[in-house]
Formats: C-alpha cells, sequence, structure tokens
C-alpha cells in the first residue's frame, strides 16, 4: 500500500478484505471522518458496537501503535479546517482590549502582502491576463466569505470584460447549478476560495474544467484543492491570528489583476467618457 495515499483512501481500498468487526469501525470511519478525528477512543468503541480492544487492533491494521496514532493521522486532515478554534482558545485568558487585538489582526496580516508578492510569478500573471481578455464569458465563482471577493472582482473586472457573470450563491442552488450548465469551450471559471474550502467551488472548477473551458484559481496556498484545477494560479496567503482566513491577500490580489486588465483594454479617451457619464451620480463640492 503507497504511503503516499491518504489514510481515509487506504481505508476504503483495504475495507473488503477487514474482518466483520474492523470492517464495522472502517464504515464509521469512512462515514463520519471528522467524529473519528476528534471523538475518544470509548465514544468510537461504543458508535461502532466494538471492545476498546478492537478499536486499537484496527489502528494496527494500519500501521498505527494503536488508537492515538490513528486519531492524531484522522485529526491532520482536519488540521487547517479546525486552526480557527485553536487561534481563539489561544485566545483565551490573554489580552480583552479592542485596541490591542485589532493592532494585532492589522500587523498580523501584513506579511500576507509580502508573501504574495514573493509568489508572483510572471507566466501565470500572464497568463491570467490573456484568459480574461479572450474568454467569450467570463464566470466568477465564490461561495460564503470569498462571495465578497468574487463580487469585488466582479465590480473590477466589468468595465474591461464584455461578459461577467457572478456565481455566488444568490438564487440558490437551483441557479447555481444552471450557471455552470451554461459553461463551456471560449469561456473562463474564475474561482475563488480560502481556507475552509468551498466544496461546491472545487466542484465547479472540475466541471468547468471537464466542459472545455479555462479555469482561473485565486486561493491561498499551493496545496489548495483549487489548484488541480486549474490552468493558472494566484496565491495570496491568508494567516490570520484568530479568523480561519484573512481576505486582505486576496482582496490585493484581484485589484492587481484589475489594475493589468485595466493597462490592458483602457485609454484615457475611454475613462474621460466613463467618468463624464458617471459625473452626475457622483458627490463633488462643488453647489
Amino acid at each position: 500500500m503507497p504511503e503516499t495515499l491518504s489514510l481515509m483512501k487506504r481505508i476504503a481500498l483495504q475495507r473488503d478484505g477487514l474482518s466483520r468487526s474492523h470492517r464495522g469501525v472502517a464504515d464509521y470511519v469512512l462515514a463520519n471522518p471528522f467524529h473519528a478525528a476528534t471523538m475518544g477512543i470509548e465514544d468510537l468503541a461504543a458508535a461502532t458496537g466494538v471492545s476498546v480492544a478492537t478499536i486499537n487492533r484496527f489502528a494496527r491494521e494500519f500501521g498505527f501503535q494503536g488508537f492515538v496514532g490513528f486519531r492524531a493521522e484522522c485529526l491532520r486532515i482536519y488540521a487547517r479546517t479546525l486552526e480557527p478554534v485553536e487561534k481563539i482558545r489561544r485566545l483565551e485568558g490573554g489580552e480583552t482590549g479592542a485596541l490591542p487585538l485589532m493592532l494585532a489582526s492589522l500587523v498580523g496580516v501584513r506579511p500576507n502582502l509580502d508573501a504574495a508578492i514573493g509568489l508572483l510569478d510572471v507566466s501565470a500573471c500572464s497568463r491570467a491576463v490573456d484568459m480574461l481578455i479572450g474568454a467569450r464569458r467570463v464566470y466568477i465563482v465564490g461561495f460564503g466569505v470569498s462571495s465578497a471577493l468574487a463580487r469585488l472582482a466582479q465590480h473590477l473586472f466589468e468595465p474591461n470584460l464584455a461578459v461577467v457573470e457572478l456565481i455566488d450563491g444568490t438564487g440558490g442552488t437551483e441557479r447555481v447549478v444552471r450557471r455552470i450548465r451554461q459553461v463551456s469551450s471560449g469561456d473562463l471559471v474564475v474561482g475563488i476560495s480560502l481556507l475552509r474550502y468551498s466544496q461546491l467551488t472545487i466542484d465547479m472548477l472540475a466541471r468547468a474544467k471537464t466542459a472545455g473551458a479555462g479555469v482561473l484559481a485565486v486561493t491561498d496556498f499551493a496545496d489548495s484543492p483549487l489548484v488541480p484545477h486549474a490552468d493558472a494560479v494566484l496565491l495570496a496567503p491568508s494567516e490570520h491570528v484568530a479568523l480561519h482566513a484573512s481576505a486582505t491577500g486576496a482582496v490585493a490580489m484581484i485589484e492587481a489583476l484589475a489594475t493589468a486588465l485595466a493597462r490592458r483594454c483602457s485609454s484615457p479617451e475611454t475613462e474621460v467618457k466613463l467618468t463624464e457619464d458617471l459625473l452626475p451620480y457622483l458627490y463633488t463640492d462643488t453647489p
């Protein structure tokens, strides 16, 4: 059994060759991986109707000395997902004043911008802009916290692109499914998702790829699950002292992409005309 396979894949592959009691444990772990990662050995034994000794033997079946090692590996799968819980625990008993906490947040996200700058890749940047300009239609996908980032991208890209569709969950799942079914060759899907990644976003990128569309991902880490489905990736680290992810880097990356897009597509003449059209709706200090 290759060691590179994840624990859950190993359990699934070996499941049919296990004893009946071990198959019961395997079925529970596969159906409830988060619970298996967070419950104690007695709780898992009770949930699967076996003895504590059987749970330890099951763990040894997969190369662990006992349940402790098995549980640690299960927990590792959710390490990033559970990170906000640990962050809040670290804050407990410490500073409670608003100013120091807000200062810590602001100072803490500054390295994300430096890291994003360091991760910029010339080919990825050029390809991202070329894909946006060359697409027949651009679909921007983002759910949860990333829906705000998707709306920002739509707002910044629209002045320079013919068709920019937003898929952010508005209108419910039915509308999301209808929109993604319309994606085809010649289109571009921009997927935006940070830690606590959206499975729906990942599924939509995979479906767009299968349909022959281009895929651009804006995400935070090189091992983000969006990366395997993307033709180009822009990385914006999202570390934060308390929240599960900071959007600061992603906002800056979207603005940077919009800047390059504007330079390729805009001219002083078009900007003057746009400003004239908007002028009646803008605040000025003239009477």
